[in-house]
């Protein structure tokens, strides 16, 4: 049984890390090529993708010995230990070193080249021409100086992002088993609930709903306690809506179905889940929009998005003829995105292209230009939201309605509804 079996989905990333097991255990091979084992790789990503399981079962899957570093001492002690780590992985070689949340090394310190990772550095090159591998983690890329994640020092650097669905389905079963489920609760469901979620929330959002479901001494997980957790732990929801008034949970509930229905009509399963239950985050409101895993290298689904974020605001207007108050984060978020139309993307011609880091503080007047022409573009794209409810009404009352009675939607029941409308 190989390490990597305790790591589910992330095949691309896996097959990379298995190349550089088998160079470590087969040198011989490489070396008739003329090739030799890089000097170290980086993992990152957001937290709890798995990045630490997946260097452990490259450390363990090399057999070799093994020296690990996590930040544990004040600043001296840990800087003293960096140092003798790095010599005893030398004298030890063929050896590998994993460094654990490599960026929170430095994290008490406000030096722009801290003490900590100016050792790691020195270590590194102090066993360059040793047979001594680097493994790392890291949450934030950019703490890291450029310095340390430059060839030579960590020769692959890898994007460990969250599950895809098929990947979330597959880690959902996984956690699965050993649970007592209701016969509504499937992998799919849940990992359509928790997209674009990591590994760790979704092995805390199925232990919460275990704990709902015992609380209430039923016999099995049913939906209804995954769907709770999803809305506990991913949204940080409240439990109740009590406090809430018929004619504001009315706005609330046709907010949220106008952003899911203007989802909706792009993309068929664009919409995982929709509350009206209120957020701590002072959104009144939940919906899940799903986002496809080519959503950044696509114009066309960035422009989507845009409109069902505005459709929110235009679902307010257009049922109650007044301004939506609730929908200031969805303007800014969509403001942004915007933005890196005019400025980064051309998308409004070149003239409002910027290159340059520093063009905010070159030049005032282009930058006046780009939110003018951000601005414009937000009024178009408000009354296309707009455009796009009317020619879709009915599912917008028919979803606000149920919304309005039962307080939360799931994937399945939004595409019952959407085809009651129909």
């Amino acid at each position: 049984m190989s390490a990597f079996d305790k790591v589910i989905g992330y095949e691309k990333e896996k097959d990379e890390l298995l190349q550089l097991c088998d160079m470590a255990r087969n040198s011989e091979k490489y070396a008739r090529l003329g090739v030799q084992l890089p000097h170290g790789v980086l993992l990152h990503g957001v937290p709890g993708v798995g990045k630490t399981l997946m260097a452990t079962a490259l450390v363990e899957e090399m057999e070799r010995k093994t020296f690990v570093l996590r930040k544990d001492k004040s600043i001296q002690d840990f800087v003293d230990e960096i140092g003798k780590t790095f010599a005893r992985a030398k004298e030890e070689a063929p050896s590998v070193i994993l460094l654990d949340d490599l960026d929170k090394f430095a994290s008490d310190s406000d030096s722009r080249n801290p003490e900590e990772l100016i050792a790691v550095q020195s270590g590194i090159d102090a066993v360059r021409s040793d047979d001594v591998f680097v493994v790392a983690t890291a949450n934030e890329l950019r703490e890291l100086p450029h310095s340390l994640r430059r060839p030579g020092r960590f020769d692959r650097i890898l994007e460990i992002c969250p599950p895809n669905r098929r990947e979330a389905a597959a880690i959902v079963r996984h956690y699965l088993q050993g649970k007592k489920v209701a016969q509504d609760v499937s992998a799919e469901s849940v990992a359509r609930l928790m997209d674009g979620n990591s590994c760790a929330s979704l092995e805390s959002v199925l232990n919460e709903a275990g704990i709902y479901a015992g609380y209430e001494g039923k016999a099995e997980i049913g939906m209804e306690d995954v769907v709770r957790a999803v809305l506990r732990v991913i949204f940080e929801a409240e439990e109740s809506v009590n406090e809430m008034s018929v004619s504001e949970k009315e706005e609330v509930a046709f907010h949220e179905a106008g952003h899911a229905v203007a989802a909706l009509s792009f993309d068929p399963e664009g919409v995982g889940l929709i509350s009206v239950r209120p957020s701590k985050s002072d959104a009144r409101g939940v919906v899940q929009l799903l986002q496809s895993e080519n959503y950044f290298g696509s114009f066309e689904k960035m422009r989507e998005r845009v409109i069902s974020l505005l459709a929110g605001r235009a679902a307010v207007e257009l049922k109650f003829g007044r301004i939506d108050v609730g929908a200031g984060t969805d303007l800014e978020r969509a403001a942004r995105i915007l933005q890196r139309f005019a400025a980064d993307y051309g998308a409004c011609g070149f003239s409002l292209l910027h290159a340059d880091e520093h063009w905010a503080v070159e030049s005032e007047k282009h930058a006046d230009e780009i939110v003018a022409e951000r601005n414009s573009m937000l009024f178009r794209y408000y009354e296309e939201a707009k455009r796009v409810l009317r020619a879709n009404w009915a599912h917008v009352e028919k979803i606000a309605d149920a919304l309005v009675r039962r307080n939360t939607l799931i994937y399945e029941e939004i595409a019952a509804l959407w085809q009651e409308a129909a």
